[in-house]
């Protein structure tokens, strides 16, 4: 009950603080801009040419193309072992957040930072950031079905592939900001509605979902 709580208060804090950047967005609030000024004058100095093309490179990774591979291939994986309530979670976090990012771009139409981009712009609006939703729900979310279907796995081994999901995070979140094709506020958006309310949502789902129909169908193997 306690772990419960507690995704479902990380899960409204995180929701309403998207709406106040949501809200300080849309209306051009000074506080956004102050937030995107400090932390682009904290990353742009790391510019340097020697590196930019490699993290032109790395950020595609996290791109439409990329995450229908991971999207297709963790589809796959869960229903030949016939995880198919997993997958229904894993699959309908996707559609869901994918729809609200994309929605919230259309809503907004809020242009990229011009002028300070180091690789041409994809067409699309700005916030909230779109490879960090990837990165976040495609595949964060994969490794959290994986620890979850696997609890036998190592110690070690589950905590390097949870450590190495956070950092890929991070490092898509960095590389949109250090190319200058996204404002900092839209990493942040896609943070707090993909990792902070979507991810949460999906765990509090998962003990209803799929922890409950395998207690009920043992013949659905687990780990």
């Amino acid at each position: 009950m306690g772990k419960h709580n507690a995704l479902l208060a990380i899960a409204v804090v995180c929701a309403v603080l998207y709406g106040v950047l949501l809200a300080g967005v849309a209306t051009g609030a000074p506080w956004v801009a102050a937030f995107d000024s400090t932390v682009q004058g904290a990353v742009f100095p790391l510019r340097q040419d020697a590196l930019t093309p490699a993290i032109a490179f790395t950020t595609e990774l996290s791109d439409t193309v990329p995450c229908l591979i991971v999207a297709a291939a963790m589809l796959a994986y869960l229903l030949v072992r016939r995880q198919q309530r997993a997958a229904s979670i894993y699959l309908g976090t996707l559609v869901v957040t994918y729809l609200l990012v994309e929605g919230t771009k259309f809503a907004l139409s809020r242009p990229r930072p011009i002028g300070m981009n180091l690789i041409e712009f994809p067409w699309n609006a700005s916030f909230p950031s779109g490879h960090t939703f990837v990165a976040v729900v495609a595949v964060g979310l994969a490794v959290f079905v994986l620890l979850k279907l696997h609890p036998r796995w190592p110690r070690p081994a589950r905590t390097a592939l949870a450590v190495a999901a956070v950092l890929w995070v991070a490092y898509i979140g960095f590389t949109r900001v250090y190319l200058g094709v996204h404002w900092p506020s839209d990493v942040l958006g896609s943070l707090l509605l993909c990792g902070g309310v979507a991810l949460p949502v999906a765990a509090l789902l998962w003990p209803r979902v799929v922890d409950r129909s395998s207690r009920n169908a043992p013949s659905e193997k687990v780990g």
